[in-house]
């Protein structure tokens, strides 16, 4: 179980060359945002903002907007303020930059509509002990068009993520992207939730791999369309659902498994069953296979 108890309040910038930036606000402490502000979130690519533009301060459970350049530099959910009180979900758009704002934990998981097997839970709990057990930085890829409840997630988590689209695309699809979820804290909510609430719903994959998360998302980026063979345009290549994964790597010949590999270690995710799966890369000495499967 997650040992976090603090809430924080998150200001994530929304499109543009920040897009999903994510500043990190404590309880009782205040950040100021601008092109250049002396501390706190600097958007220096916007023209249009000042030095310091606005400041959000949070309490722990309440969260404020206060614009430092008087009544005109500030939109707050579509209306021109010059403070106001900030919500889950927030719209704010200062300059040319829209921001949201989020509170960590805020929005509770769908009730089932009926108990889970207790298989499923086991299998559950096996996941997150093997997860939380690797040494190597974990990261995920998990798909936001299987369920909006990955989203919520994501927006309301400090852990750094980006989609594998931009551009225009990535504006268009933000809701149904992939995207690639750095998860450095083993004894992460994110990491516990994304399990409880995902595995066997075929949510994403989990991975091992010491780049950092720009250059991994670049190289995931390679692979998000492939060509087929009597086919004139470019296929999506899903791999980050577990069951295309599972399908693709046992089967793909050594040099494609090496190149899809790259600097990754190895993936975990969930078998057709809920099982674990494990799958190291050709460098590692382990041999791929279930974990913690149940007769």
């Amino acid at each position: 179980m997650s040992t976090q108890t603090k809430r924080h309040a998150i200001l994530q910038v929304r499109w543009g060359p920040m897009a999903h930036h994510k500043a990190i606000i404590e309880p009782g402490q205040v950040l100021r945002v601008g092109r250049a502000p002396s501390t706190g979130l600097a958007v220096p690519h916007d023209a249009q903002l000042a030095e310091e533009q606005f400041e959000i301060s949070w309490s722990g459970k309440r969260g404020w907007m206060h614009g430092m350049t008087g009544p005109t530099g500030m939109l707050l959910d579509g209306e021109q303020v010059e403070q106001g009180e900030v919500f889950n979900g927030t719209w704010l758009r200062a300059g040319q930059t829209d921001f949201s704002v989020y509170f960590e934990r805020t929005t509770p998981p769908r009730e089932p509509e009926q108990p889970e097997p207790s298989w499923l839970v086991n299998y559950k709990a096996r996941a997150l002990e093997v997860l939380r057990a690797q040494r190597a930085p974990l990261y995920a890829v998990v798909d936001a068009a299987r369920d909006q409840r990955i989203l919520e997630l994501l927006h309301e988590s400090v852990e750094e993520c980006h989609s594998l689209y931009e551009g225009p695309q990535g504006t268009a699809l933000a809701e149904v992207a992939p995207y690639l979820v750095s998860l450095p804290r083993k004894d992460s909510w994110l990491l516990e939730a994304l399990v409880q609430e995902g595995w066997g719903a075929h949510w994403g994959v989990y991975l091992l791999c010491a780049q950092p998360v720009i250059q991994l998302r670049r190289h995931f980026r390679k692979f998000l369309m492939v060509e087929a063979e009597g086919v004139e345009s470019r296929l999506y290549f899903r791999y980050y659902d577990p069951r295309v994964l599972g399908t693709f790597l046992p089967t793909c010949p050594p040099a494609s498994r090496k190149e899809f590999f790259g600097d990754i270690e190895g993936f975990i995710f969930s078998g057709t069953d809920g099982e674990v799966i494990e799958i190291p890369s050709q460098d590692d000495k382990r041999p791929p296979g279930r974990i913690g499967t149940m007769g």
